[in-house]
Formats: structure tokens, C-alpha cells, sequence
């Protein structure tokens, strides 16, 4: 069967620089004898219309060289004419590439050789070969020699030398095996002998066409790593040549451009007389059937149901599209490249036929799997951005909606010229910065079904650059002053002090005045609103002297409406005492007020020793309410008499009650319980027995110290 893919692969990068040309595809040199020391020199060329520049030389020459390397003459052959080599492939099912072109010249001239010591060599160079060549090291600059040698044999016999029947295909076919007649004729009739051979190095990027060329001895090129004169295509099938017959084989496993060299000798009784070699271009390309049918999309569609098909042969012009939806003959179209929306997740076969009923027809099938919005795609990241150091803390929370799972994560964040790469679910590294940095977050995560999806988050540092001065005072209660200084003056701040007890005067600014009991250090939340972000910093106050030994206290803590409470404050008939607030104290500026508050108070006492030092204490007396209603009274909806120490007993709870009745009742309104005290409940029992899981009815009635009263009835279940 044809092969089922076209790639379209530019044969040269072609510039100019001073005559250099990127387009020698190939030659060789060849003699033959006219008799009376007579001989016609034939150099043929072949070069790359498509792409190579310049044009053929004008004149070319070609070098006769002695035996010891010296020029003997420089043959000046004009240019004629050229022609085009036929792309030509053997399988009609297969198209033509259109941007492959190989120009052919043959230049002729006659020279006279009479006999000499040593023979005679004869050659020709140019650069460059194409850019694009694979298996030669910087073809560019290689250049190439096409020569051949007239031995002392020849020139005695008359011999013309062997010359190859046929120029290799212009291109083969990636994949397809060769096999080529590259056999030679020989006017004389010797025996020919062929191998592979390394081709010569030519003419330089600095005299692109030397005139008269270089003298002997040529070297080789150099072959790219993997490949030799042994196997110039590379692979597992090499190229090789049959000695006898001149049969090229092998198989080419890439797509490319690559030099291949021939040489064929001939032998007269026994002796070597004469060697051509040719050099040439292989331009393997995948090829394509005429209605090649196949195809290309990814196997797993993970974003959407609407897929782009897209034909492998670009050249094909019949399409028939079957997109494997069940149930309906709409899912059809007959565009090259169609864009198919497919109405629900799962594995479709889809099918593209092209040609109908001709012979080179061909169908391909394959099957993709719709995951539709397979990821929702998020990330969550944590930090604080006013920090100059902070901890990143970042994690995935992609959902997979497709009934995967996530498998497999790969992070890339870049901080501080180091790039930080993770491949877990979750993780964290530091940042850094002195002024405003940014940072470019990027995740990408992946499914057991090969789906996979990613993206950006953007971090910036906006570094808060404060400093805070603290202060020092003898006694507690004097006053200090805390500051604060912005040294970031790009960004307004608003800032929180905290704790509030000791400012004189508490607002939010740079240089709040407090006052202190004890050495106290004080926290400044400061805030970048513009960014949205902030940081804590702390300073000290120092308190220096001893403060006066105080604990305020009172008994009771807690009182109703109208009662009062007995304040006490550390004792010491040296101290001056004053409480605040003074409204509903018998005596404030005595150590022991009796207090009578009409809500609940916190009462503050200020103590100033011998020294002047001054120290605060507080103690709050709560005022009790008489609310005679839920949830100041409540009766539970179930419990459980099992002995385990919890919910054992069924109690109706109320605070300050007067009055209280509570009753507990059977399925047929039998009292099974009664009781007057609070503090009294049910344990599940009658008599002393023990109750079987059941509904029960209650009765509570309760009248508060207020003189407000309070009913309900209600069930309650017993759980065994």
C-alpha cells in the first residue's frame, strides 16, 4: 500500500555572501580517450534549482595536476546549457512533490595529455552544499571535488574511464526500501568493481569557486556523529552497494538530506587502471497516496466537544467524513479540513474515505475520546505581599470533571535569577524583594486520561519598609510616645496599634502616646490598602520603676438589679486609691466601694505609691437578668438512661426561678414523674423499673423571681 504521509521539507536555506551558494547537489569527472595523446574531459553538475544560488560557473574550471601535485593546466569550459531532472516515482497512487528541482549541466572541452611519468589527476571544486544536509558535519563550509585520475596504464592503452549508466531518483521515499541500478559502462570492456565511498571536501566560504581549483591531495568531508562510509543513511537497513552488479539497497529511516558517495574501479588483467567516483544528494521525504486519507488530531480532546480535523495530504482535494456519532447520518461533511462539534463525551471512530472507487482510494479511522471541560483549572496560593521575605504557599485545586483523576503536577516559579521547579500537589518556596518585584506562577496538571491543562498566576511583592522607636519611662501610668516612620514613600500605609489599654488616646497614627503599667510591647499592623496587604512589627515601652503591688476584686461578681457588690483593691495605708467610674460607687477614692450598678460594670482602681508610681487593675461585676423565657429555659427533645455518665438524666433547665413545676407523662396521660425542685430530674424509670425506648409528653411550669411566668408542653424521647 502507498504511504499515508506528505511532509513537506525545504531542501536549502539559501543566502548570499560574497558567491557563497547553498545548492551543489552533485557530479562527477570523467575522460575519455580521442586517441594521438588526445582526451575528451566531461564534468557534469547537478545543483538545486529550488532553492540554490547562484547559477551554474561561467566558465568552470577544471585542473590537470601532475603526479606530484603540481598544475600542469587549467581548462576554462564555458557553460551551454542545462536541463531538468524528471521527478519520476514508480507508484501512480503517489504524488509529486512540486518543490523539489535538480538542474543538470555537463561541461566538454579537449585536452591533449601526452604521456607522463605518474599519470594525471584531474578536478574541479565548489561550495557549498545545502544547510540542510544531515549527515555531514557543517555542510555549509564542506564544498565538494569531483575528480579522477589518468594512471600511467590509461595513458599507455587508450583507456577511456567507466561511466555510470544513471543519475539516482531526485528523491526516495522515507520508509521504501531502494533499489537502484547504479551499474557503470566501460568503452574498453574492463572489469568494474563498486563500492561506497567518502566523497571529497571542495572549495571554501572564503573562494567559493577557486581558480584554478586546489592542488591534490583532497580530503574527505567529515561525517556527522552516527554515520560513515558504511552507513550514510543511518538505521538498521544501510545503504550498500553490490561489488558485481552495482545494485544500491537500503533503507532510509529519516527524513532529510544526505551525501552518498560511489565509486566504481576498473581493473585491466588484474590491475587497477582507472577510479570514478561520484558524489550525490539523497533527498528522502514522506510521501503521499494521491487521496491519501490519514489524518491527524490529538487522541484525547480534554477542552470543549469541538474538534479541527486536519488531512495529512495537503494536495487532496476528495473527502468524505464519517465523525462515529450514533443514531444520526448528519454527522458527515465533505470539507478537506472540517471542524466537527460533537454532542456529548465519550469515544468516537471517526473515518475519512477519499477516492471513491478509483484504485488508489483509501480509508484511515481513528479514535478520539471527548472529555468535554475535562479540568476546571485553579490554583490557590497564599503569601503576603508587603513581606520583603515571604513564604509562598501554593496548591492545586483543579477539579476533573471528567471522572479521572489528577495524576500529575509540574510547577515553575523563577525567583531571584533561580528557577524553582516541583512536581507536587501542593508545596511552597520563599521570595524576595527590596522594592516591588512580580513573579509569574506556572502550573500545569494532568489526568490518567492524558488530559492536560494549565496557565499563569501573577505574584507581586510589595514590600512594607517601616521603623518603630519605642520609649522609656520611670513609673508606670507616665506617658510615652511610640513613632513610626515610613521609609517606602511610593505607598500611603494606614496603621493599628494594639493593645489598646494604655494609650492615653487611641487612634490609628504614626505616633500614638501611651501609658503604660508595666514594660509592655506594643504590635503595629501596617496596611497597604493600595495592594491590599500588610504586615505586623512590634516595639517596646520600658517601664523602669516598680509599680505598686495590686489585684482588684468582687464579691459577689455578679448581682440583680438594685443589690451591690463588695469592691476590694491590695491594701497598703501608704497608697492613694481612685475607682472609675465613680457614679455608682459609695466612696471612690476608698481601697473597699460598695458598688451598685444598674448594668454590668467594669470597675477600674488606680493605686499611686510613695514614689509617685502608678498602677491599674480592673474586675467587672455582671448584672444578672430575670429573662423568664427560651433559651433561659430549656427541656432537651431526647436522652439516654443507659449509665454511660452522659445525658443519663432528663433535667428542665432555668436560671432564677420562683416557682417550678415539671411533669412527665405516658402514651395514654399517666404521670410517670413529678417534681417542684429544679434541681431534681427524670431517670428514665417508674417504680424502679426501667423504661423501654418510647415518646412522652411533658408539662413545665415555671414562675421567674420577676413575676413573670413561663408554660409549655412538649415531647421528649427516651433512647436506650
Amino acid at each position: 500500500m502507498s504511504l499515508k504521509s506528505f511532509f513537506v521539507i525545504i531542501i536549502g536555506l539559501c543566502f548570499t555572501l560574497d558567491g557563497l551558494a547553498t545548492h551543489i547537489v552533485g557530479g562527477e569527472l570523467n575522460y575519455r580517450c580521442l586517441g594521438n595523446d588526445n582526451y575528451e574531459i566531461s564534468l557534469t553538475v547537478f545543483r538545486d534549482c529550488y532553492n540554490g544560488v547562484p547559477l551554474f560557473d561561467n566558465p568552470a574550471s577544471v585542473g590537470v595536476f601532475d603526479s606530484s601535485n603540481s598544475l600542469i593546466t587549467n581548462l576554462q569550459i564555458n557553460f551551454t546549457s542545462d536541463d531538468t531532472l524528471q521527478t519520476i516515482l514508480t507508484d501512480s497512487c503517489l504524488t509529486i512533490p512540486t518543490d523539489i528541482c535538480v538542474h543538470r549541466t555537463t561541461y566538454i572541452d579537449t585536452v591533449s595529455l601526452p604521456f607522463i611519468a605518474g599519470g594525471y589527476q584531474l578536478a574541479y571544486q565548489r561550495c557549498c552544499r545545502n544547510v540542510t544536509i544531515v549527515n555531514l558535519f557543517m555542510p555549509t563550509s564542506t564544498g565538494a571535488t569531483f575528480y579522477t585520475f589518468i594512471s600511467e596504464a590509461a595513458l599507455l592503452g587508450c583507456n577511456s574511464n567507466s561511466v555510470f549508466n544513471q543519475w539516482p531518483p531526485v528523491f526516495i521515499c522515507n520508509g521504501v526500501p531502494i533499489n537502484f541500478d547504479h551499474s557503470a559502462t566501460d568503452a574498453d570492456g574492463d572489469s568494474l568493481v563498486y563500492e561506497l565511498c567518502t566523497p571529497f571536501r571542495g572549495a571554501q566560504v572564503g573562494n567559493p569557486q577557486p581558480n584554478p581549483p586546489n592542488p591534490p591531495p583532497y580530503d574527505s568531508v567529515t561525517w556527522q556523529s552516527g554515520y560513515f562510509a558504511g552507513n550514510m543513511l543511518g538505521g538498521n537497513a544501510p545503504l550498500s552497494i553490490d561489488a558485481q552488479t552495482g545494485l544500491l539497497t537500503g533503507t532510509p529511516v529519516a527524513v532529510g538530506q544526505y551525501v552518498v558517495g560511489v565509486c566504481v574501479k576498473e581493473y585491466r588483467n588484474g590491475v587497477l587502471i582507472s577510479e570514478t567516483k561520484r558524489d550525490f544528494q539523497y533527498n528522502v521525504l514522506n510521501c503521499s497516496s494521491i487521496y491519501d486519507a490519514s489524518f491527524s488530531t490529538p487522541d484525547v480532546i480534554c477542552d470543549g466537544f469541538e474538534v479541527t480535523f486536519t488531512r495529512n495530504n495537503p494536495f487532496a482535494t476528495d473527502a468524505f467524513w464519517d465523525f462515529g456519532v450514533a443514531g444520526t447520518n448528519s454527522d458527515t461533511s465533505i470539507l478537506n479540513n472540517p471542524t466537527f462539534t460533537f454532542p456529548d463525551t465519550g469515544t468516537y471512530i471517526v473515518t475519512l474515505s477519499s477516492g471513491g472507487n478509483h484504485p488508489c482510494a483509501d480509508t484511515f479511522s481513528k479514535a478520539i475520546s471527548i472529555y468535554g471541560n475535562a479540568i476546571s483549572w485553579d490554583v490557590m496560593i497564599d503569601y503576603n505581599a508587603c513581606e520583603d521575605s515571604t513564604v509562598l504557599h501554593f496548591a492545586d485545586i483543579s477539579v476533573d470533571n471528567s471522572g479521572s483523576n489528577l495524576v500529575s503536577w509540574e510547577w515553575e516559579i523563577s525567583t531571584n535569577n533561580t528557577t524553582v521547579l516541583d512536581s507536587q500537589q501542593s508545596s511552597s518556596t520563599s521570595l524576595y524583594g527590596n522594592a516591588s518585584n512580580i513573579y509569574a506562577l506556572r502550573m500545569f496538571v494532568e489526568n490518567d486520561a492524558g488530559c492536560r491543562v494549565g496557565g499563569i498566576k501573577i505574584i507581586e511583592l510589595h514590600p512594607i519598609d517601616i521603623v518603630l522607636t519605642g520609649d522609656s519611662v520611670d513609673c508606670r501610668g507616665e506617658l510615652a510616645q511610640l513613632q513610626v516612620t515610613n521609609l517606602d514613600a511610593l505607598d500611603t500605609l494606614q496603621y493599628s496599634w494594639s493593645p489598646h489599654q494604655s494609650f492615653v488616646s487611641y487612634q490609628p497614627d504614626t505616633a500614638p502616646t501611651v501609658s503604660p503599667l508595666s514594660t509592655t510591647t506594643y504590635y503595629l499592623t501596617a496596611t497597604n490598602p493600595a495592594h491590599q496587604c500588610s504586615i505586623i512589627d512590634s516595639t517596646q515601652v520600658v517601664v523602669a520603676g516598680n509599680a505598686p503591688p495590686l489585684v482588684a476584686t468582687a464579691d459577689p461578681d455578679s448581682v440583680f438589679l438594685g443589690n451591690s457588690s463588695q469592691l476590694y483593691a491590695t491594701f497598703d495605708p501608704s497608697y492613694s486609691y481612685t475607682w472609675y467610674p465613680p457614679a455608682t460607687l459609695d466612696d471612690s477614692s476608698f481601697y473597699a466601694p460598695v458598688a451598685t450598678p444598674y448594668e454590668t460594670t467594669t470597675y477600674v482602681v488606680e493605686v499611686i505609691d510613695t514614689n509617685g508610681c502608678i498602677n491599674y487593675d480592673s474586675v467587672t461585676v455582671s448584672l444578672r437578668s430575670f429573662e423568664c423565657e427560651e433559651p433561659y429555659i430549656f427541656v432537651p427533645n431526647a436522652f439516654t438512661p443507659n449509665n454511660d455518665g452522659k445525658n443519663d438524666i432528663l433535667y428542665a433547665r432555668a436560671n432564677v426561678v420562683d416557682e417550678f413545676f415539671f411533669a412527665i407523662y405516658n402514651r395514654w396521660g399517666q404521670q410517670i414523674f413529678v417534681t417542684e425542685d429544679k434541681m431534681q430530674g427524670w431517670d428514665g424509670t417508674v417504680n424502679g423499673q426501667q423504661l423501654p425506648p418510647d415518646v412522652f409528653g411533658y408539662i413545665l411550669k415555671i414562675k421567674c423571681l420577676n413575676g413573670a411566668t413561663y408554660f409549655k408542653k412538649g415531647n421528649v424521647t427516651l433512647l436506650r
